[in-house]
């Protein structure tokens, strides 16, 4: 099974976002605005698309040990019953959504915009409605 690694969250810096491989499988943070009577941190297992959504696991934790050891039991439980079909869906995913993203701020217009159905990528290629192939073999790690 591949390594489990963690990268801090840009936004917060006392979170950390927990990736297998280049999928983000969970995170791992500290609790806001709680008492300090209570857990200080949290974590939660899981991805969506790819993994259903009723196999996520959270949970929280008095300390980072303490909440870092649960994510990595939840993780170990749910990962035996996933094959790589699970992270693929995720990665397909995330790079439709990039590719969107990029459409939008090249100034392209969607196929869907057009009467016909058709358009052209920001790459120049033509592309109609059913342009999944092209994305997911053209622009193949986009949103990575």
């Amino acid at each position: 099974m591949p390594a489990l690694t963690r990268r801090r969250s840009p936004d917060n810096p006392d979170t950390w976002h927990v990736y297998r491989e280049d999928v983000r499988i969970g995170t791992i943070g500290r609790c806001s605005g709680v008492p300090s009577s209570s857990d200080q941190w949290f974590w939660s297992v899981g991805f969506y698309p790819g993994l259903d959504v009723g196999l996520h696991r959270s949970s929280s934790a008095p300390t980072f040990e303490d909440a870092r050891a649960g994510f990595e039991r939840a993780w170990h439980q749910i990962a035996q019953g996933l094959a790589e079909a699970h992270f693929e869906t995720w990665r397909r995913d995330r790079d439709l959504h990039a590719w969107k993203r990029r459409m939008w701020a090249e100034g392209c217009r969607m196929p869907t915009q057009n009467i016909d159905g058709r358009s052209t990528c920001f790459c120049g290629e033509p592309i109609t409605i059913a342009c999944e192939a092209h994305i997911h073999t053209a622009h193949r790690g986009i949103g990575a």
